[in-house]
């Protein structure tokens, strides 16, 4: 494939949808690696049920656009379901699916992982930055 031909595809592809690895445990961090996903994964499983802006109003700073964006990725990896009503004003619902449920339980270990290391990882972090401020010899 030409490199053109591979530039085409690549920005024709949504920006926010991650190419299929062939790693399922890489394409299932991919699905959840998102500043907000979590977030939105973890509303719709405390409430069952919210609306667009409910959802916007619970998860706080997320933009329209971006939180737009996101419940279409999870969407298309099947965790959340939309679920649209025919009423005027136009009524959408989102809902974890049984699928997303299964995903829950993870990440609560992986929410508490962080908390349990969070001290660690901050440590390590001034360690690799006060390393990365000495001057790096020179070669010639």
């Amino acid at each position: 494939m030409a490199l053109n031909e591979r530039k085409a595809k690549s920005e024709a592809r949504v920006d926010s949808v991650p190419p299929e690895t062939g790693c399922p445990a890489g394409d299932a961090l991919d699905m959840v690696a998102s500043k907000w996903a979590v977030h939105i994964v973890f509303q719709l499983n405390r409430a069952t049920v919210l609306r667009f802006r409910e959802l916007q109003r619970v998860i706080g700073a997320i933009t329209q656009k971006e939180l737009t964006k996101q419940l279409r990725r999870l969407e298309r990896f099947g965790l959340v379901q939309r679920r649209i009503f025919a009423e005027v004003p136009l009524r959408v619902e989102y809902r974890l699916t049984t699928l997303g449920s299964t995903l829950v339980d993870p990440l609560i270990a992986l929410s508490r992982w962080s908390l349990d290391h969070a001290s660690d990882v901050a440590s390590a972090r001034r360690r690799y930055d006060a390393d990365s401020v000495r001057p790096q010899p020179r070669l010639v």
